[in-house]
């Protein structure tokens, strides 16, 4: 038994500790002068708790066994953060069940087609920062550690969320990094002060639950918004929202996802803007190594823009991210925890329980791995070999293990991106050359008071050039699993297997089993799992596999645990016929490819035979998909001669594909006129922050044959929102991938006599959102419990119908949710859902501009909760219309507008028009009109457009670009009211207001002969009507007036309907 000896300590003071040798400011300095002076382990004191820290590799590699010590995440700084993060991925206790359910959903999004996948996003945002330094100019002094926060945060909110949070365009700190590095520091402090301390510093708390809620508002906002526009993005929260674990069959809660949501927005910026910002750093510190990262920036990329391709071709700099990561890990400790008593380092107890720091940064200096030279800046350590040469566990930059960093390969290929970009684009400096590195900490470290000069290149002429970069993933022959295909019976049987956790393995496997049929073979696909008690014999078996630290993926545990308990006499696999290829990632120096190696030689010494050598993909190297791509060819032509296939020359071979109509829906709800239209555009109008509902301009591709006027309507086909499918599935116990069949004596407007997928059942073809009628709640009490709270509740639904019903908008879904009681079956339910209508909006441009092209301008309905419900009330043409993206094809049809909404024949007639918000749809068609008719020389009379919105910064439609442009041309004059700066607009808050203040224009294009248009809410039209009432009351009362007008017109509303009957005109919705 080995001899005890006790755990190094410096002396401190009672129950105080070393309170007094740490500066709360930069704690590692002190721990670093610790770790030099006691070695590779010693323990710290703070208030009774004692801290014990690993610095040497030796000790360290006993403390990464998995087998002997698990994450710790209690009393410590990660167990304060759970107020905030819960059992999200980074805080979660070791074991704790959401854990494994969220780490299963989403390691397939960080997998290594993901991660390309989010090439051009991160590019986009990148452009941003470069933008900003390029107006900065030379002499500017750059923060760079402030910029790369903001790089960061934006990043992964847009690959991983699809949120665009601006940091960019807007002053001083986004409050989510302000909130978070306060919530942070403060964190760390509590996990080390005693709890009086704590309750006593009241103000600190009162901020501490501040920033919280502000950080909980932006999650809450973003996973509202996916729900209200789901749109068609397979992203992070995608991930979250719609994934089911696929061991429990779990989901995740909306609790959960904000949990790991806030975890991914801190840890996903953080880290990456403090390895950017030291590796600045250092490059600068060092000439010799910025000029060898720029001659390779300039020879592998040169003057173009960077393309996923060019990643694996940067050794230097690849040298140079490890060696920063080696110096300066942005998480320099994470703490592990012994499942039972321990002795390491061959003479120290640990308890079970007992917390140990691993000091990352002092490990990644130890002189016994790095050499005498350990501390200074060496990229070449990292090249040629010499990192793969690294005994196991010396750099460890992304933690250990099952829980180290998921999102590496993000962060890695966001790092890599901008770097590339910006050393193409910029020459740089230190502000200071006596610059000496100090570190700002919080559970993270960055450089302190760091600042550089970035001067635009003068012997390049890169610009960022921001078209979508083609994609390096080869597309996959066909969508349809093989399983579903029609099958040729002259096909040999073929088995494609995966294991896999990141999706890589599996999108190979089915690339394989889809290529199958062109090459004589019909595949059957399946994970390793599903075949761990018998390997096929009657074809060639393919496995596609990976490992994660050296061990199997969650899909394939059983099949290697299988094959290597079979035993090997008499060579039990004799029959099987077999070919691996394995996916992995060569910084696992030590654990790269394992799986499929023993894969391979366990079939092989077994009795297997080999078809041929495996094949291997380093999702870190040169040429991850391509060396698939090798490898199949190679694979094929073996295949075919050893079993004898006739391949086709048809590359389609084994798929069959029948189409429905496009307009198949259309044509059941009875929209006839109805033709598929192509998105072209979709954007934001409304700023960041604008109060009230987001409005959006879209522009369609018309169908061949379809043409408008200005003011016409553009009727669309919406469907329902994802979000209230759902719901309907949950409330009868389905499933999305159901059909039913759906027979019907009457006529009706659901797909009868045939298949129907269950979403599309709801989502397209009936309204789920309107409210429930008094039939409707009548035929709920039926089949409700003759007595009790449902039944009562429900008559008293029928009592307060209009207010209770109505004006809450409460449908038959939110009561058959609300009240779980009733007995409804889903034939009955669906006979009280209406059928989906098409809904009309003013089109928004004139076919002078293109005829061949139509555009609308609209306000995304998102209201308050519906009664006692959670839902929010989302308008569903407008949440569908939110949705779309370019290359979308939309049921459309245009319907005309009354004869009286059209612009006169004559342009040299003058207009007046009166809008707000949305509004301005028509009113743009008919500027636009005048616009391209003065254009071409033909006079056009004065057109007056009174606008109103709030702001003139946040919701101004198309104010800072078309207006600006039109008025400038003398097209229009726009006389603008804002509610909220009225300032800005005369002190006019309302369109009515702005009419008042200008009534002699209003009268003078009234005596002009104009013509008059109205476009917006009730409310607008009322008060609309009311300021010209006004006028014309003074205009009746005016002796100048009084000889002019029509005898027969004695009263304002005598006026009021003679201008309504022959020069008004007005559309009116809500």
């Amino acid at each position: 038994m080995a001899t005890l000896a006790p755990i190094p300590h410096p002396p401190g003071w009672p129950w105080l500790g070393n309170i007094f040798d740490l500066d709360p400011e930069d704690s590692l300095k002190a721990i670093d002068a610790f770790a030099k002076q006691y070695g590779g382990i010693y323990t710290l004191t703070f208030f009774g708790n004692t801290l014990t820290i690993i610095n040497s590799h030796a000790i360290a590699q006993e403390l990464l066994d998995e087998r002997r010590f698990h994450k710790s995440v209690v009393n410590n700084a990660l167990e304060t953060i759970r107020c905030l993060t819960g059992d999200a991925l980074f805080t979660a206790y070791h074991g704790e069940e959401n854990w494994g359910i969220a780490h299963r959903i989403l390691v397939p999004a960080f997998g290594p087609a993901s991660i390309l996948g989010m090439f051009d996003d991160m590019y986009d945002i990148l452009s941003q920062l470069v933008l900003k330094w390029e107006r900065f100019g030379p002499k500017h002094a750059i923060d760079p550690a402030d910029d790369f926060t903001r790089l960061a945060f934006d990043t992964i909110a847009y690959c991983a969320m699809s949120h665009r949070l601006n940091s960019f365009y807007t002053e001083g700190v986004p409050p989510f990094v302000a909130a978070m590095g306060s919530f942070l520091r403060e964190s760390d402090g509590r996990a080390s002060r005693p709890w009086f301390l704590t309750w006593l510093m009241r103000a600190r708390n009162a901020k501490y639950e501040e920033d919280q809620r502000k950080m909980n508002e932006l999650a809450r906002q973003i996973v509202e918004e996916r729900r209200a526009n789901p749109g068609t993005r397979k992203d992070l929260l995608t991930a979250m929202l719609e994934g089911r674990d696929p061991q429990t069959g779990k989901t995740l809660t909306d609790e959960n996802i904000m949990q790991q949501m806030i975890t991914f927005l801190i840890a996903g910026h953080e880290t990456t803007s403090g390895f950017l910002s030291f590796m600045m750093f250092y490059i600068l510190s060092n000439p010799d190594v910025y000029a060898k990262l720029r001659a390779e920036v300039d020879a592998v990329v040169g003057q173009e823009r960077m393309r996923p391709e060019h990643l694996s071709r940067l050794p230097y700099m690849t040298a140079v991210m490890r060696e920063t990561m080696r110096l300066k890990s942005t998480i320099p400790m994470f703490i592990v925890t012994p499942f039972e008593d321990e002795v390491i380092g061959g003479k120290y107890l640990v308890k079970k329980g007992e917390n140990l720091f691993v000091g990352v940064m002092n490990i990644h200096r130890d002189k016994e791995v790095y050499g005498e030279d350990a501390e200074e800046f060496k990229p070449e350590r990292m090249m040629d070999g010499k990192f793969e040469a690294l005994p196991p566990k010396a750099w460890i930059p992304f933690g250990n293990g099952q829980r180290a960093c998921i999102g590496r390969a993000f962060a890695w290929q966001e790092a890599q991106l901008a770097l590339t970009t910006l050393f193409q684009k910029f020459d740089f400096r230190l502000a200071d050359p006596e610059y000496k590195l100090q570190i700002n900490q919080t559970l993270t470290i960055k450089p302190k008071n760091l600042r550089i000069y970035a001067t635009p290149r003068k012997d390049t002429t890169f610009n960022l050039g921001l078209a979508p970069t083609p994609s390096a993933v080869r597309p996959s022959k066909g969508t349809v699993p093989v399983e579903t295909v029609v099958v040729d019976s002259k096909l040999k049987p073929m088995h494609v297997f995966f294991g896999s956790n990141t999706g890589s393995c599996e999108m190979f496997a089915q690339r394989l089993a889809n290529d199958a049929p062109a090459y004589g073979f019909r595949a059957t696909l399946g994970t390793l799992d599903s075949t761990k008690s018998e390997i096929p014999s009657d074809g060639p078996v393919v496995i596609i596999t990976a490992s994660f630290e050296g061990e199997p993926p969650d899909n394939a545990g059983q099949f290697v645990k299988y094959i290597e308990g079979v035993p090997g006499a008499n060579a039990p696999f004799s029959d099987v016929r077999y070919a691996v290829f394995g996916c992995g990632n060569r910084d696992w120096v030590h654990t790269y490819q394992r799986i499929p190696k023993l894969v391979d030689a366990t079939l092989a010494s077994k009795g297997a035979q080999r078809l041929l050598e495996r094949g291997e993909a380093d999702a870190g190297g040169e040429g991850f998909f391509e060396s698939f791509d090798d490898w199949e060819s190679k694979l094929w032509p073996v295949l075919v001669e050893t079993f004898g296939a006739v391949a086709s020359k048809d590359p389609t071979a084994g798929l069959d594909v029948n189409m429905s109509a496009p307009t198949k829906r259309a044509s059941t709800l009875r929209q006839e006129d109805a033709q598929l239209g192509t998105v072209l555009e979709n954007k934001l109008l409304t700023k960041p922050g604008a109060i009230g509902s987001a409005k959006r301009h879209l522009e369609f591709k018309l169908p061949e044959g379809m043409s408008y006027r200005s003011g016409d309507y553009l009727a669309i086909l919406p469907t329902n929102p994802v979000s209230s499918v759902r719901r309907v599935l949950a409330r009868f116990n389905l499933t999305p991938e159901q059909e039913i069949t759906i027979s019907s004596s009457t006529p009706t407007t659901l797909p009868v006599g045939q298949p129907v997928n269950i979403s599309d059942l709801f989502s397209g073809y009936v309204e789920l959102a309107q409210p429930a009628t008094r039939k409707n709640i009548e035929a709920l009490i039926r089949r409700a419990p003759e007595t009790g709270k449902t039944h009562d509740a429900l008559l008293q639904l029928l009592v307060d119908y209009v207010p209770a019903v109505l004006e809450k908008r409460l449908s038959v879904l939110h009561l058959v949710e609300t009240y779980q009681d009733i007995d409804i079956t889903l034939s009955v339910f669906l006979t009280m859902l209406p059928a989906m209508r098409v809904r009309q909006y003013s089109i928004s441009s004139s076919p002078l501009w293109d005829p061949t092209r139509v555009t609308l301008t609209i306000g995304v309905l998102r209201e308050a909760a519906l009664g006692d419900s959670q839902e929010l009330f989302q308008g569903v043409a407008s949440s569908y219309l939110a949705s779309l993206a370019p290359g979308d094809r939309v049921q459309m049809a245009v319907r005309p507008s009354a004869a009286a909404f059209h612009l006169p024949a004559d342009p040299a007639i003058p207009v007046v028009m009166f809008a707000s918000g949305s509004g301005i749809a028509p009113m743009r068609g008919f500027m636009q009109e005048r616009a391209a008719q003065k254009a071409t020389g033909r006079e056009v009379g004065k057109t007056i457009l009174f606008y109103g919105c709030r702001s003139p910064e946040y919701d101004f439609l198309y104010g800072d670009a078309e207006l600006a442009s039109w008025v400038a041309q003398g097209v229009v004059e726009v006389r603008p009211a804002f509610s909220r700066a009225t300032e800005r607009s005369e002190g006019c808050r309302y369109v009515q207001d702005r009419v008042l203040h200008d009534r002699e224009d209003v009268i003078e294009a009234f005596c002009r002969n104009a013509k008059f248009y109205t476009c917006g809410s009730i409310r607008v039209a009322v008060g609309v009507k009311a300021a010209c009432m006004s006028i014309i009351e003074d205009l009746l009362k005016s002796e100048a007036h009084s000889n002019e007008h029509d005898p027969n017109v004695k009263t304002a509303d005598d006026f009021w309907a003679k201008l309504v009957n022959e020069r008004y005109a007005a559309d009116i919705f809500g």
